[in-house]
Parts: structure tokens; C-alpha cells; sequence
């Protein structure tokens, strides 16, 4: 028979130190996460808004309003409603304890109502008529509310630097990249009123996404059954005035909440939920695009932009030398984080069953907590990042001339190869091959002006070589400049500039 293995040196301690190790992490858990694992969102406006004790102060609320509305029309007394107005401070209850309770039932509601109640002399004034699933949903739709309206102030404030940034380097050459090569010559400007132009489109779509965010009123199964029945018994009590039924409740609730009413409750159908969350992914992904470009372009070798400086951020502990771009590197992890909480929010509401999904309402929750904490962190690093960012339009003209005259090899085709063409004779096709030898000669040659071997008279000079006289050497040197060939780049920042000046004053 084996004999067991000895017991190792780790496991040994772990067992020795388990429940003083248990007690020290309990206490730790009865603070708030502050992200030592998530940095993006940590201490941001948004972080807070999104927090348990957050969500628990929309939960109380939302079942101390209910009690007003109730009160108001005579269903129940205004001394119970102030009762419940009473015992809706989240500062009066244990996070923890409910996090543990809630999964006995498998959801925070139940062990929060419980706690509630037993803070009030009549506890079956609280929650009439309503089940879980109508007071966790209009929470997060309440909480979702709140966290939005401060990603759109971020995203609004990001916006507005982006435009002053367009603006001002408008003319500012630099060079273009396609597929991780030079293109064609561009603006910075441009490249800015691009940023600009998504972010904006994205502030819109979270901004429409939330507009009228309704609440949510089902009751147990979302027939209203039970709120229905307590109504018709009121009604032949004589205690219910005519004309007030279900919806003119449910109506007054979000009107107090500044929450829509909808026609009726939405508690399978998760439509409400993945407009939110698919905005707060676009919002993500248009503040990555911009931190994916400063990362690229605060490299040292590249050294166009940089990133604002503060005091102690950016450095390594091992490398004294380096100013890592931080603000980027966080946006550019959110970016690659949010598709796939929203891809969670998505396949729950595809995997809603029946009147109330058992498991996948559960699994919404937190991606969906997690994708406002995430938008809510990008949009406040990216008003940060570009508010301060640094443009270093020297190395932007260094860069762009790397190629030389080559860059505008696009414009030459089109410009010179007829002229090479009629040279020719006008065979066709003859002045596109003409060019093109030229071109390839100068790249085998070391490509620049004042290359090795032949190049040393430089793409020009074997340009002008095989070009008519009728081409003079002005007209030339104007087709080989870069910075002439932006095409309508000017047009186009102020045409996307004002476009969305209105989003970012708003």
C-alpha cells in the first residue's frame, strides 16, 4: 500500500496560517476594491459610481421611492414610506454580510430587502408588489445613468482638446501609414479631427444609448399579477382612487426616478442592456484607436508625440531612462479587455429563457458593471492623455522625409506618367513603366537624395533626366515636396471639427 506523500513546506504554513490568513482577508474585503489589478478605472469618478455600496444606495432607494408611491395613493401610510426613506442608508448595512447572504438566494435583493425590513416597524409596507428582478434591473439602470453622464462630461472634455489639437496643426505635415508603412503625406491635424470624429460618434451613441433608460416592473413572472391583485382589493376597500391602476405606479416610479416608463416590463427582453453596453464598447474602442497611435508614436525611434508629463508617472523600475507612455498602455488594455464583456453581456441576452433566465440575467451583472468601469476609466485617461499631449512637429517633418520624394509616388503616376508617355510616342501604358523604373532604380540605389552609387544624384536628378523641358525644374521640385500633396487634409479637419463642436459644448 503507498505510503502518502509528506506534506510540503508551503502547504504546511498555508494550513498553519489559514484562519488568521482568512481574517486578515475578510477585513481587507470590508474595503473597497480599489483596483491594485485594474488601474484603468482605479480611483475614478466612474470606479466610484459603479461600486457595491453604489449599487446597494440605488437598491435602497429604489424600494423607498416605491413605498412613496404607494403612500401617495393611499396603498400604504406615509409613515411607513418615511420608515423605508429611513432605512435606505447604505451606510447602515454590512457589504459583505449581503455579498455572502446573497448567494442563498442568488441575487443581492433578497438579503438586502430582509435587512431592510427588520429596520422598519412594519416590514410588508416595503417591496409590495414587486420581485427582484425589478429593483436589481431599474438599479442598474439607474446606476448605468449615473457612470454615463460622467463618461460623457470625459468624453465631451477629450473632444474639445481634440478639436483645439486639429486646429491648430491643421498644415502640420507628417506621414501617413498604411499596413505599418509610409503611405502618402497627411496632417497631424487631420489625424486629430479622426480621433475627434470617433470619439464624438461614440459620445453620441452612449449618449442616445441612455436617454431614456426605463424602468423595470414585472412583478414575479411580469404579469403584475401581484400588484394587480393588491390594487383590486384597495379599489373594493374604497381606498383607491378611480382611474389609478398598475401603470399610473409604475409611471409616478420613473418619473421620481427620471427613468422612462415602458409599455410594459422588459425582463427577458435584454434590449435596454446591450444598447448600453455595446456604447460604452464603442466609447472604449474609439479611446483605444487614439492611445494605439501615441503608443506608435512616442516610440523613440518614431518620437512624434508624447504623452503629458506628471510628476513620478511613466518611469521603470529597472530602467531609469525610459518614460513608459502609461495613460496609453491603460486605454489600450481596456480596449483589448471590453469586447470581450461585452461579447457576456450579448450571450446572456441571447440565452434568456422563459420569464426569467436562470443564469444568464446573473452573468449580465458584472460585465456589464465591468464594461461602465472600463469606458468610465478609458474616457478619463483619454481627456487626460490628449488635454496634455505633446507634439513634436520637427521629428513629424523628420519622419516625413525619411522616404524623400518617393512618398508621393502616387501623385507622380498621375502627374508625370503622361508627360513620360507622350514622350514615348503615346504607346500606352509606356510613360506608368517609365516611371516605375525609375522609382525602382532609386530604392535598389539606397533610395534618398545623396544615397550610395547611382542615387547619389538622387531621385530627382534621375527623374529629371528622363522628364521633357517642358517640365521645368520649379514645377518638379513642387511635385516632389511632400507637404503639397495633402490633398483636401486643411477642408477636412475644419468640415470634422465643426461637425462636432456642438458635441463637445454640449
Amino acid at each position: 500500500m503507498p505510503t502518502s506523500e509528506p506534506e510540503s513546506e508551503s502547504t504546511s504554513q498555508s494550513s498553519a496560517a489559514g484562519p488568521a490568513a482568512l481574517a486578515s482577508l475578510t477585513s481587507l474585503a470590508q474595503e473597497a476594491d480599489v483596483g491594485l489589478l485594474d488601474p484603468l478605472p482605479a480611483g475614478t469618478r466612474a470606479a466610484v459610481q459603479s461600486s457595491d455600496g453604489a449599487y446597494l444606495r440605488h437598491l435602497l432607494r429604489i424600494e423607498a421611492q416605491w413605498t412613496s408611491v404607494l403612500a401617495d395613493h393611499g396603498i400604504t401610510t406615509r409613515e411607513h414610506a418615511e420608515a423605508a426613506a429611513a432605512a435606505a442608508d447604505p451606510a447602515e448595512y454590512d457589504l459583505l454580510s449581503l455579498a455572502h447572504a446573497g448567494q442563498d438566494g442568488g441575487n443581492p435583493l433578497i438579503p438586502v430587502l430582509k435587512a431592510m425590513r427588520a429596520k422598519v416597524s412594519s416590514p410588508g409596507a416595503i417591496h409590495i408588489g414587486a420581485t427582484s428582478q425589478d429593483i436589481m434591473d431599474t438599479a442598474m439602470m439607474l446606476m448605468a445613468t449615473d457612470v454615463s453622464a460622467t463618461i460623457l462630461s470625459d468624453v465631451r472634455a477629450a473632444v474639445g482638446s481634440l478639436a483645439e489639437l486639429a486646429t491648430e496643426h491643421r498644415q502640420t505635415p507628417m506621414v501617413a501609414r498604411s499596413l505599418a508603412q509610409h503611405s502618402l503625406p497627411s496632417t497631424f491635424g487631420l489625424r486629430a479631427a479622426g480621433w475627434l470624429s470617433g470619439l464624438a460618434q461614440a459620445g453620441r451613441r452612449l449618449e442616445a444609448a441612455t436617454a431614456e433608460l426605463p424602468v423595470q416592473w414585472g412583478g414575479a413572472a411580469g404579469t403584475m399579477a401581484a400588484l394587480a391583485g393588491r390594487l383590486d382589493r384597495e379599489s373594493r376597500q374604497g381606498t383607491l382612487a378611480p382611474g389609478v391602476d398598475a401603470f399610473t405606479l409604475v409611471e409616478d416610479l420613473a418619473a421620481q426616478l427620471g427613468l422612462a416608463a415602458p409599455a410594459g416590463p422588459w425582463h427577458t427582453n435584454r434590449l435596454p442592456v446591450t444598447g448600453v453596453a455595446a456604447a460604452l464598447a464603442d466609447v472604449v474602442a474609439a479611446c483605444g484607436k487614439i492611445a494605439n497611435d501615441v503608443l506608435i508614436s512616442a516610440r523613440i525611434e518614431n518620437g512624434e508625440l508624447g504623452e503629458p508629463l506628471a510628476a513620478g508617472r511613466g518611469g521603470s523600475s529597472a530602467m531609469p531612462h525610459k518614460q513608459n507612455p502609461v495613460l496609453s498602455v491603460m486605454i489600450h488594455a481596456g480596449a483589448l479587455s471590453a469586447p470581450g464583456s461585452l461579447a457576456q453581456v450579448l450571450t446572456a441576452a441571447g440565452a434568456a429563457n422563459e420569464e426569467r433566465p436562470d443564469g444568464a440575467w446573473h452573468a449580465e451583472w458584472p460585465a456589464l458593471r465591468q464594461l461602465l468601469r472600463t469606458a468610465g476609466g478609458a474616457a478619463a485617461r483619454t481627456a487626460e492623455l490628449v488635454g496634455g499631449l505633446r507634439v513634436n512637429t520637427e521629428k513629424m517633418a523628420e519622419n516625413l522625409n525619411l522616404v524623400g520624394p518617393l512618398l508621393v509616388s502616387e501623385r507622380l503616376m498621375a502627374e508625370l506618367a503622361p508627360v513620360l508617355e507622350e514622350q514615348a510616342g503615346g504607346e500606352p501604358g509606356s510613360g506608368k513603366a517609365r516611371l516605375q523604373q525609375i522609382v525602382d532604380r532609386s530604392l535598389a540605389a539606397g533610395g534618398r537624395d545623396g544615397g550610395a552609387g547611382e542615387s547619389e544624384a538622387g531621385f530627382r536628378a534621375l527623374l529629371r533626366a528622363e522628364l521633357p523641358a517642358s517640365v521645368t525644374d520649379a514645377e518638379l521640385d513642387g511635385l516632389l515636396d511632400p507637404a503639397h500633396y495633402t490633398g483636401e487634409a486643411v477642408r477636412l479637419v475644419d468640415r470634422m471639427v465643426a461637425e462636432y463642436r456642438g458635441f463637445a459644448d454640449s
